[in-house]
Order: C-alpha cells, then sequence, then structure tokens
C-alpha cells in the first residue's frame, strides 16, 4: 500500500500565517473575564455562609440550647457526607465523576485533610462554647499567616510584594478591628489558637491534592473522602467530653424538634459551605482562601455585634475599614495574577502548529 494514502491532506494556512498578522480575538467575554465573575460570585457566597455559620454556631452553643460542638461537628460531617454521596449517585457523568485513589500515597496525603479539619473546625467551634465571637475572630485572624507559611513548606509556594504587603496590612485590620474585646479567655483562647494549625493544614492540603497531577480531586471528592475520618475522629473525643449526656439533656429541656432542626440546620450550611470554599479554593489558591477569610471575619464580627449586643469602638471601625480595603487590594492582585497566567496559557496554545510538533 502506498503510503500517500496515509498522508493527510494539506491544509491551507490561515491568512493571518501568510501576512504575519496577529489572529483574531474570539468576539465575546474572555476566558479570564469569566474566571473573574466565577470567583467574586463564589466569594460573594461563601462569605454569606461563613457569616451565618458562625453565628448560628454561636447560637446553638449557648448554654440553654446544645452547647455540645464536637458532637454537632461530628453530625454535620455526617449530613456532608450523605449529601455527597446522592451527588455521587444521582449526577450524570458530564456533571460529576469521582475519581479515585489509586495510590498509598495519594490515600495518605488525603488523610491529612480530615486531621486538619478536627484541628480546624472542632477546635474552633469548641472555643465558642468559651469565648465571644469577637474574640474567637481575633485569634483566627492570623490565619493568612500561618497559611501562606504552611503552604511555602508544603507546596513551595511563594507570593509576590503586592499579595504579602496586602496580607500583613489585612492581618493589622483585623488586629485593630477586634482588639478591643474585653472577652479574654484563657481556655477558650488556647483552643482557638490550635485551631489555626488544623485550619492551615487543611486549607493546604485541600489546594495540594486537588492541583496534583496524579490525584486530582473535585470538591464532591473531597468531602466524599474526608467526612467520614472526620467523624471518627470526632466522636470519641466528644464521648470523653461528656456531649452525649448534654445532647440528652437538650432533648429533654428543648424537645425532639428544636433539637433535631438544630442539628439539620447546621449539616445543611455545613455540606454547602464545604462545597464552595472547596471549590473556590480550587479556582484560586490556599493563601487566597485565607486572606479572604479576613473579609469574612468583619463580615461575621459585624453582624455578631448586632446578635449578641458586644461593644464596638472607633478604632474597631477604622481598623474594619484597614481590613476590607486591604482584602480588596488583595483580591486585585490575586485576580489578576490568575488572569495573567490564563493568557499566557492561551497565546502558547494559539502558537501551537495545527498538527502538532510531529508530523505523522
Amino acid at each position: 500500500r502506498s503510503e500517500d494514502h496515509c498522508t493527510p491532506a494539506p491544509r491551507h494556512a490561515p491568512p493571518h500565517a501568510m501576512n504575519g498578522a496577529p489572529p483574531k480575538q474570539a468576539d465575546g467575554p474572555s476566558e479570564g473575564f469569566w474566571y473573574t465573575t466565577g470567583v467574586i460570585a463564589l466569594l460573594l457566597v461563601v462569605c454569606a455562609e461563613s457569616v451565618a455559620f458562625s453565628n448560628y454556631n454561636k447560637y446553638v452553643f449557648l448554654p440553654e440550647n446544645l452547647p455540645a460542638p464536637v458532637l454537632y461537628t461530628a453530625t454535620c460531617q455526617t449530613l456532608s457526607f450523605c449529601g455527597a454521596v446522592l451527588i455521587w449517585l444521582l449526577a450524570p457523568e458530564w456533571i460529576y465523576k469521582r475519581a479515585p485513589l489509586n495510590s498509598t500515597a495519594s490515600f495518605l496525603k488525603v488523610m491529612l485533610i480530615p486531621v486538619g479539619f478536627v484541628m480546624n473546625y472542632g477546635m474552633n467551634n469548641l472555643s465558642l462554647k468559651y469565648t465571644t465571637v469577637t474574640l474567637n475572630q481575633l485569634i483566627r485572624s492570623f490565619s493568612p499567616v500561618v497559611v501562606a507559611t504552611t503552604s511555602y513548606l508544603i507546596e513551595g509556594k511563594t507570593q509576590s510584594w503586592p499579595i504579602l504587603i496586602t496580607l500583613c496590612l489585612l492581618v493589622v485590620g483585623v488586629i485593630m478591628g477586634v482588639g478591643t474585646s474585653p472577652d479574654f479567655e484563657v481556655l477558650g483562647t488556647m483552643i482557638c489558637s490550635g485551631s489555626l494549625i488544623g485550619n492551615a493544614i487543611s486549607i493546604v492540603m485541600t489546594a495540594f491534592v486537588m492541583g496534583d497531577a496524579k490525584v486530582k480531586l473535585q470538591p464532591i471528592d473531597v468531602m466524599l473522602y474526608t467526612t467520614i475520618p472526620s467523624v471518627i475522629i470526632l466522636l470519641p473525643w466528644s464521648l470523653t467530653l461528656g456531649e452525649i449526656e448534654t445532647l440528652r439533656r437538650s432533648l429533654e429541656e428543648n424537645g425532639s424538634f428544636w433539637t433535631m432542626a438544630w442539628i439539620l440546620i447546621g449539616g445543611f450550611l455545613a455540606c454547602t459551605y464545604t462545597f464552595i470554599y472547596v471549590l473556590l479554593i480550587k479556582m484560586t489558591s490556599s493563601v487566597y482562601f485565607s486572606v479572604s477569610g479576613g473579609f469574612r471575619t468583619i463580615a461575621a464580627i459585624t453582624v455578631s455585634f448586632f446578635i449578641f449586643k458586644q461593644q464596638v469602638s472607633v478604632k474597631s471601625l477604622i481598623g474594619m475599614g484597614i481590613a476590607m480595603s486591604a482584602f480588596i487590594a488583595n483580591s486585585y492582585f490575586t485576580l489578576k495574577e490568575k488572569v495573567e497566567e490564563m493568557d499566557k496559557r492561551s497565546q502558547l496554545e494559539m502558537k501551537k502548529p495545527l498538527l502538532g510538533d510531529k508530523q505523522a
């Protein structure tokens, strides 16, 4: 058989290849525009849910309601797992297809996420039992620094100078905003401080495994693989704190309807919040998500002043303004860098030969 039959028919070169003119860009919004729009939309949703979740949890953990934060966190994780399983079973493959863990290394990487989660949300929720929302958020304001350091140690990621400067201003603003709290409490402060380490591990490892060339996990994968291990760690801890007795007392005093309603509402918030924040980490970075926490911190504190009647000063208002300005600047620089990376990838794709680097 002649090789001419196997040779593809030659294609005519596009007009711009003949005269050296650059290719004409496609009409309509660019990929960077849709990316930025998606990130902003997710950010608004995750901020709203974070504010609702923080203040809702503080309300649930009041002594007269359900002061069992570790058991409550375990039930929220269980309900998140149920939601992920439903999506896995019902969603068509073009929407979601489970990514298997094919190696021990991948499994061990993923298992660090529930360890970080327990240290993060378990200890954070427990600290809300002893501290105010304001003091809790003051301590959590150091999260961007811890996450940036952990991201450098685990992923080797470094930040540009504009992002580093805005990150420092964010921390200064948040500290000024909530530093007037008179509600210092040693035990709650120590527990909340410990949650920062878990927060960094959880966020950085989530970004790490979702960006790994071998693992390639989606947000639902993270929920499927990490929620039950978190529950296994949380339940013994809850038993040692005597929270089963607390649950029984709440059922007797508040009734099964309200007790179960608090748990189910918390589970719904946990499921949707986990999915959205994992998706936001996937679209941006672990450091950016932690920095966005500064904005969520200010919003949560502002709402808590109206709900729990906490005091505010002029210094606090100035600090909140600095934090919000730093967050907006950080968002601008982060999204600018991401869009520039996407534009570079698009230009490289356009420069590739039509038939690839190798001829048949």
